[in-house]
């Protein structure tokens, strides 16, 4: 059952001409969904880029929502909305200009899903675009990362699955309800998804997946994510647009470069020629992005302190100097022994991750993670085969 407080955001998102921003303006005037809902035809017009005309189909609209119609839906499908006033609300998200007022979601948002990385592409993948979305994907998986895309065909499809083959976790945002399978050929996929992650729509449920939908879905994308990396976007392509608004969020962007004669890479050499950083593999993304790392495991274990979360962690930060040490001191100790004890079996020949497994006992997450510390520091490195050496 919905709280009363959940219903009252609910029928916020669906009365019209409230979107994400004009919602924004709404509850900076009067705080809360409630508010809005019983604010005066006047006091709503006085509000920024609203005016009398908008004002006059919110209030009138207000009253026609099919709100039984929806709660019923949600009920059915186990959809959950997390609201953007939420401790449950994916902080990088919240973080955007205009972030979505609620979100469904099918599946569980972690507080690991902070670290994000956003892979798309066209849906005309090429063997070369599906070898390269797979690769990356999995090395993200196995650090420890949460692989973000959108689901659909190609590129979407190909990096959501080898995150989930991986056994790490993925987050697909759709641009339609959460109770319409689209691309229908991934419904298995998608209850995979909601598995090892979360299917995510800021659209109501029964929302059909519109051609305009997709833009906006897009920003969703890049913004629960620290980084996109683009593979394979012809010119006029959906990808494009997400780096438009990746570019918008402030958040890193990366390119695999492509054959020059094919006309699905011209979008991803033509980011390379306007300074996106350029990728062959995971490594490449990890490096680039070390110094916001280090900032937003710091951030992160601020956060879980206040909140009082106990979920663990999956990154930890090499401990340098300019970070402030958030641990206790046996907490400090447990990780400076498991990392001692990865890097005791690394030397000049490669050593597999599955062998680290059998020898560690620690479960290829928590292992993914020590290793990216050690990465981070400088201390070991990866080569291919997932196998690593010491530096």
């Amino acid at each position: 059952m919905l709280s009363q407080e959940l219903i009252d955001w609910l029928r916020l998102v669906l009365t019209p001409e409230i979107g994400s921003r004009r919602g924004k303006s709404l509850l900076e005037k009067f705080k809360t969904p409630k508010a809005i809902l019983e604010a005066s035809l006047g006091d709503i017009a006085e509000v920024e880029n609203v005016g009398w005309g908008v004002a006059k189909r919110i209030v009138e609209g207000r009253e026609k929502v099919d709100l039984d119609r929806q709660v019923e839906l949600i009920e059915k499908n186990n959809v959950r909305l997390i609201p953007s006033n939420s401790e449950f609300y994916p902080a990088n998200l919240k973080a955007i200009y205009d972030p979505p007022l609620v979100l469904f979601v099918k599946g569980e948002i972690l507080p690991q899903d902070y670290f994000s990385i956003a892979i798309v592409g066209t849906r005309l993948a090429s063997f070369y675009g599906r070898t390269m979305s797979e690769k990356l994907s999995r090395q993200l998986a196995e650090k420890g990362f949460t692989v973000v895309s959108g689901g659909a065909r190609g590129i979407d499809t190909f990096s959501h699955r080898a995150a989930l083959k991986a056994k790490g976790r993925t987050l697909a945002v759709l641009g339609c309800g959460l109770d319409i399978t689209y691309p229908p050929d991934n419904k298995k996929l998608f209850d995979e998804i909601t598995g090892h992650g979360a299917l995510i729509s800021e659209f109501p449920l029964r929302t059909e997946p519109e051609k305009g939908n997709f833009p906006m879905r897009n920003r969703i994308i890049s913004g629960l994510s620290l980084g996109v990396v683009v593979i394979e976007a012809p010119h006029k392509s959906g990808a494009l647009i997400t780096v438009t608004h990746a570019n918008d969020q402030g958040r890193e962007v990366f390119s695999v470069p492509g054959h020059a004669d094919s006309f699905v890479s011209k979008g991803t050499n033509q980011l390379l020629r306007e300074g996106a950083k350029l990728v062959e593999s995971a490594d490449d993304i990890i490096e680039e992005l070390e110094p916001i790392l280090i900032s937003k495991i710091a951030e992160f274990k601020t956060n879980q302190l206040e909140s009082g979360q106990k979920e663990q962690i999956p990154f930890v930060s090499g401990g340098r100097k300019t970070q402030p040490d958030l641990r206790s001191a046996d907490e400090a100790a447990c990780v400076a022994g498991e990392e001692e004890q990865v890097k005791s079996l690394l030397r000049d020949e490669p050593v597999c991750l599955d062998e680290m497994v059998e020898k560690t006992n620690f479960d290829i997450p928590r292992l993914s993670g020590i290793l990216l510390r050690l990465q981070i520091k400088k201390l070991v490195r990866q080569v291919p085969g997932n196998q690593f050496v010491a530096r």
